[in-house]
């Protein structure tokens, strides 16, 4: 994405969404869900996504810093309270309903967005980005506070 036309970008980002939706949906159906899987695909979205907005925003200048930055800030809030919850408690949190959501519809409004030019596409994204921050760091507060009491006994 980084070295294509804005037509071959937009189509790969596309492909490698759908792509990515699909691995996820048959490893739930087959029941592949391995702990690397947890870590290994939503990085792989992350990565995707950040991408993708890094070029809409810096390269062909589509999309305003804002969502970037947003999202960049819960990504990185999830990455490493994932990894704390991790080296304390000794397991790989799953992704939440609310960040798989976020994440799906970032992914289907970037392309809708790009060649619609209505910023109706993006205002959910916002919202979303700023609710599924929030469940996450519920979350992270539950899951330590169960740590804390556990060492308390």
């Amino acid at each position: 994405m980084l070295f294509l036309k804005f037509p071959q970008a937009i189509a790969l980002f596309i492909l490698l969404a759908i792509t990515d939706a699909l691995d996820g949906f048959l490893a739930r159906r087959l029941k592949q869900e391995t702990d690397l899987g947890k870590v290994l695909d939503p990085l792989a979205d992350k990565t995707l996504l950040l991408i993708a907005l890094y070029v809409l925003t810096y390269r062909f200048q589509m999309i305003e810093s804002t969502l970037l930055f947003s999202l960049l800030f819960r990504d990185l809030f999830i990455l490493l309270g994932g990894g704390h919850i991790y080296l304390t408690k000794g397991f790989v949190p799953k992704a939440r309903m609310l960040g798989k959501i976020t994440t799906a519809y970032i992914s289907f409004a970037i392309p809708f967005y790009v060649l619609s030019k209505l910023k109706l596409f993006l205002y959910p994204a916002y919202v979303l980005i700023f609710i599924s921050f929030l469940d996450y760091l519920l979350f992270y507060i539950k899951t330590l506070s169960k740590i804390e009491l556990a060492s308390d006994s």
